[in-house]
């Protein structure tokens, strides 16, 4: 393996020949792969290929949410990458086949309890309790991002995809930490035709607190719930 410091030839990401390449905290790292291989079939194995997949695939839905990812920062081993964070921290629940409700979309934070959600046809909707009888906020915690992840599951027709997965956010302006909020987000028209493919679902919902400027303070822990 070898670091390469500088942007002489930009950022690399992807294959090429037998070297791969990543991008982590601006560095490009390559690393060496084996000309070749024959993947081994045994059920070991094929069960962590498995598990890898379908965490993988999570992570990747988590990233796209920019309010998820600034609190993974905050608490990555400075030697690894978000990416690497967040699978790490996942990848012990998932099941071969699809993300399970023990699946975290955010690191431990101040409990979220939820006590009605639901995944509609087109929306999401959820009361997010009183706040601030479950953790302190200071005086600059003004606004609230809403995050969710949505796996699909059980296709009503077994030629398409196991699971599915959509992100979803919404940002609330001067949130009242004292007053329940009743969330709802809608499905853009991509997202519905996903969700009527599927018979189930799990949702996982956090909320992270900012400052007025944007910044990110504290988050939730992971909420949870099958459908």
């Amino acid at each position: 393996m070898a670091i390469v410091n500088g942007n002489v030839i930009g950022n690399l990401s992807g294959k090429l020949g037998n070297l791969s390449a990543r991008t982590v905290d601006g560095r490009t790292v390559l690393a060496a792969r084996p000309s070749s291989f024959n993947a081994s079939q045994e059920p070991a194995v094929l069960t962590v290929r498995q598990k890898f997949s379908v965490t993988a695939k999570f992570a990747s839905a988590i990233l796209a949410l920019s309010s998820l990812v600034s609190i993974w920062k905050k608490v990555r081993n400075v030697a690894s990458s978000v990416f690497n964070e967040v699978f790490q921290s996942n990848f012990a629940y998932s099941s071969i086949e699809k993300p399970t409700e023990q699946n975290i979309i955010a690191p431990e934070g101040f409990p979220l309890q939820i006590a009605v959600a639901a995944v509609a046809a087109d929306k999401i909707t959820a009361t997010i309790p009183i706040l601030n009888t479950a953790s302190v906020f200071g005086a600059d915690e003004v606004n609230l991002s809403a995050n969710a992840i949505v796996c699909y599951y059980d296709p009503a027709n077994a030629e398409d995809e196991p699971f599915k997965i959509i992100s979803l956010s919404k940002e609330v302006v001067a949130h009242n930490f004292a007053q329940t909020y009743d969330l709802e987000i809608d499905l853009n028209a991509t997202q519905k035709n996903t969700a009527a493919k599927y018979q189930h679902s799990i949702l996982y919902v956090c909320v992270v607190t900012k400052t007025a400027e944007g910044k990110v303070v504290q988050n939730s822990s992971t909420f949870t719930k099958l459908s």
